[in-house]
């Protein structure tokens, strides 16, 4: 682990917020389209800990309920969710290898507004201000807003400033176009783009310091390119979270990270981690930011 005053940067531990605490941590996991935050997530924290609010599952949810609309009549209909009678569209049949049915499918679960509802669903259970749940929030970062618009809520709710963390998934971005040409469900590479560009820029202000007000937790950037993870030889682990749950996949042993901030702390000024932290945008982000840089 790369860590104030310490130049290694392979950990072998999980990213554990406040210890590992069961109740009441806030992460918000950031980065561009098929930066690998699922993957993060699945194999750098502990996803069994965490409640997640992300979009994707949203739209398997949509597409899943249109079907059943479709497939019953007008009687039970209610159990689903007709989009061809909402939208003009069904959203059972969209093809998620073409771009434009993927963005389609994300303005459909955008015009529901099931973003707003999804929170209450997440707190559901919690009887006390010390039983809220860990909740992550997968977002792009692709602007600061993503993360104050939600603040004063969570704040609001009982979650404690030095609880909310926030964690950027950094991939390369060519890497990252590659990835997304290969997945099963494609979004516009101007998408991606967009989100790489968005959350590079957005990011570099919170490295200076600029962080939301209500945010007072973990700051980690994690350098998530395929030679910077390291797997155990002939180690197998099954996971009972995530797109892989119940497929033996590989132990990791160690990646790369940097702390920027611990919980309760004050951004520490160090000359080394911020020349590693410009150093890996300079080699991963979109060119634009890159250029950015340089003319500054």
């Amino acid at each position: 682990m790369l860590t104030f005053g310490e130049h290694q940067q392979l950990d072998e531990k999980a990213i554990l917020f406040q210890q590992g605490k069961n109740y009441g941590q806030v992460v918000f996991l950031a980065g561009g389209a098929a930066s690998g935050k699922g993957f993060a997530l699945e194999n750098f924290m502990q996803p069994e800990k965490f409640k997640v609010r992300d979009v994707d599952e949203w739209k398997k949810a949509l597409m899943k309920l249109d079907k059943i609309a479709a497939e019953t009549d007008k009687k039970y209909k209610q159990k689903g969710i007709d989009t061809k009678a909402k939208f003009g569209v069904r959203a059972s049949e969209l093809n998620l290898k073409n771009e434009e049915d993927v963005f389609r499918l994300h303005d459909m679960v955008d015009q529901l507004g099931w973003k707003e509802k999804t929170l209450d669903l997440l707190l559901a259970g919690a009887t006390s201000a010390d039983r809220l749940p860990n909740i992550i929030f997968d977002i792009t970062m692709k602007n600061m807003g993503q993360v104050k618009k939600n603040l004063p809520m969570l704040l609001d709710l009982g979650y404690k400033p030095e609880n909310i963390h926030l964690v950027w998934i950094l991939a390369n971005f060519t890497i990252a176009l590659d990835r997304n040409r290969t997945r099963p469900r494609k979004v516009p590479e101007y998408i991606v783009k967009q989100t790489h560009t968005g959350a590079a820029t957005t990011m570099l202000e919170i490295v200076k310091g600029n962080i939301p007000r209500g945010m007072n937790g973990r700051i980690t950037v994690v350098l998530n390119n395929n030679e910077e993870t390291v797997f155990y030889d002939n180690s197998e682990r099954v996971p009972k979270w995530g797109s892989n749950k119940g497929k033996p996949v590989k132990l990791v042993k160690s990646f790369t990270k940097i702390d920027l901030k611990r919980e309760g702390k004050r951004f520490e000024k160090n000359a080394y981690v911020d020349g590693q932290i410009h150093k890996w945008v300079m080699k991963n982000a979109p060119k634009e930011v890159v250029k950015d840089i340089k003319e500054r």
